[in-house]
């Protein structure tokens, strides 16, 4: 697979130099047109939304997906991502149509995204959404593909955003990064920027909850017969994305073992299962090497996208670094526990009925913004830090989470379930 890291290199440098040299060309072309904008709201036919990393973020993108939907209803709406999220589009069905930039090496990223480029320009599309905070490959592709406005998120340190932006829209660390993504649309929809309006409008959308289908369950009730496993499930996820300072993010793993058998010696009737991808397998083995009880099971390497959902709709309660997998039981709305440490909950905690957090109070927290490019903290590259804060969480300070929500529900957070359903 093309690396990430190398990615994320050209991106800085190369997509600093592309966009700079972009703003230029348009500022010219802009003296030379001077076009005028006669303040009305823009209407359009064809929209691409641009978003990349992560299939946990386009979970957390769907609230806007669904906004950009109701407010142009006439617009087909193409989603630009890497192929490797096409599972997570499936299941959400947030636009008319996808298109993938092939990740799997340096030889099929050029070629994907120049045809991708292509496919963009023959369909005349007539913005760009950029739902990325600081990749400049978006609006390089954007401009490759010929789309004539762009929207996006503004940042002070890179300049040419001001010139390539067309609708530049405001970051606000304060808010959870899905009213984040609404806020695009609502500025397109409304053209409000002091977004006096914006707090009824992001109310209005939520995270959809997904239909499991009968296969997906079938399989995964049959994998866990297979292992004697029945009564409550409890799944813990100890993964966290490869793309940014995995080892951070992640609580030891003898904490993880340790959980497990006190999980399972307050609730005897339970099973514990561990949840990876095929990548993670060794990982995972290794978390469950440190569980003593033997209600413990590792299912990671063997869950489509689609299987884990189905597990997460039958699961009692799971526990989870802040990754990915955190963001999609959202959509069946099983009970979390997330665990944060090297970001912030504000930003991205999950959102479902019975949610608890666990994030030290450190003022290295959050290590990764939108301000350090999410790769560097302190002056270092990510890679380099190690998971000092999450060794300061005890098993004992997760295990008060986990009692509250394995408690008969109380009352509920507040989140709205009123969601539509998506087959």
């Amino acid at each position: 697979m093309f690396n990430v890291s190398l990615m994320r290199w050209i991106d800085d440098r190369v997509g600093n130099l592309a966009c700079n040299a972009l703003a230029y060309k348009k500022r010219l072309l802009s003296l030379l047109e001077r076009s005028k904008n006669n303040g009305a709201l823009p209407s359009f036919k064809k929209i691409a939304v641009m978003k990349f990393f992560g299939f946990g973020s386009i979970v957390v993108a769907s609230p806007a997906l669904a906004a950009l939907r109701e407010s142009f209803p006439d617009a087909e709406i193409l989603f630009v991502t890497f192929k490797s999220n096409k599972d997570i589009l499936e299941i959400l069905r947030v636009a008319d149509r996808a298109l993938f930039i092939d990740t799997s090496s340096l030889q099929a990223f050029t070629t994907s995204t120049l045809q991708v480029a292509a496919t963009l320009r023959r369909e005349k599309v007539d913005l760009a959404l950029d739902l990325e905070f600081f990749a400049k490959f978006p609006l390089v592709l954007a401009n490759l593909a010929g789309i004539k406005q762009s929207a996006g998120y503004y940042l002070t340190q890179e300049h040419w955003r001001r010139t390539l932006l067309d609708i530049p829209g405001s970051y606000n660390h304060y808010f959870h990064t899905k009213d984040i993504f609404l806020s695009l649309v609502y500025l397109l929809r409304t053209g409000d920027l002091y977004y006096v309006g914006f707090d009824e409008f992001r109310k209005r959308y939520k995270y959809p909850q997904i239909e499991i289908r009968s296969q997906e369950l079938e399989r995964v009730q049959a994998l866990l017969r297979e292992n004697s496993v029945d009564g409550d499930i409890i799944v813990l996820n100890p993964n966290s994305s490869v793309d940014l300072a995995p080892e951070v993010r992640k609580w030891p793993e003898e904490r993880y073992g340790e959980l497990a058998d006190r999980i399972l010696a307050e609730n005897p009737d339970a099973h514990v299962i561990l949840i990876g991808a095929k990548s993670e397998e060794h990982y995972v083995n290794r978390v469950r090497s440190h569980a003593r009880n033997g209600r413990v099971l590792s299912l990671a390497g063997k869950l489509s996208l689609r299987e884990l959902t189905a597990l997460f709709s039958i699961a009692s309660l799971l526990v989870t670094n802040d990754s990915g997998p955190m963001h999609l039981a959202c959509l069946t709305d099983t009970p979390i526990v997330g665990l944060f440490f090297g970001d912030t909950p504000t930003l991205f905690a999950p959102v479902a009925s019975r949610v608890e957090v666990v994030a030290p109070s450190l003022y290295s927290i959050p290590m990764f913004t939108v301000y350090n490019g999410k790769d560097v903290f302190a002056g270092r590259p990510a890679e380099t830090i190690a998971n000092v804060p999450a060794q300061t969480v005890s098993v004992e300070d997760v295990m008060q989470k986990v009692r509250a929500l394995l408690e008969p529900a109380q009352h509920s957070n507040g989140v709205d379930e009123d969601r539509p359903t998506v087959h």
